[in-house]
């Protein structure tokens, strides 16, 4: 009879780019990350947004096709 394989887990530590928090979990496959942006800084999560120095696309479109009304 075959025994089942088991994955070996190891802590793993997941570092943020932006605010350089770490987050430790149990991981299968490495003992080390990079994260680009995390819960404590990611804009969706805090609420914060950052402002842009210029206008989006969709206000450079509506204010070159503005109907004079």
């Amino acid at each position: 009879m075959n025994k089942p394989i088991q994955a070996v887990s190891t802590p793993t530590t997941y570092t943020c780019g932006n605010c350089g928090s770490e987050i430790n979990i149990v991981s299968t496959t490495q003992a080390s990350a990079n994260l680009d942006v995390c819960s404590n800084c990611h804009p969706a999560y805090t609420g914060i947004e950052s402002k842009q120095a210029s206008g989006s696309k969709v206000d450079s479109f509506n204010n070159r096709y503005k109907t004079k009304g």
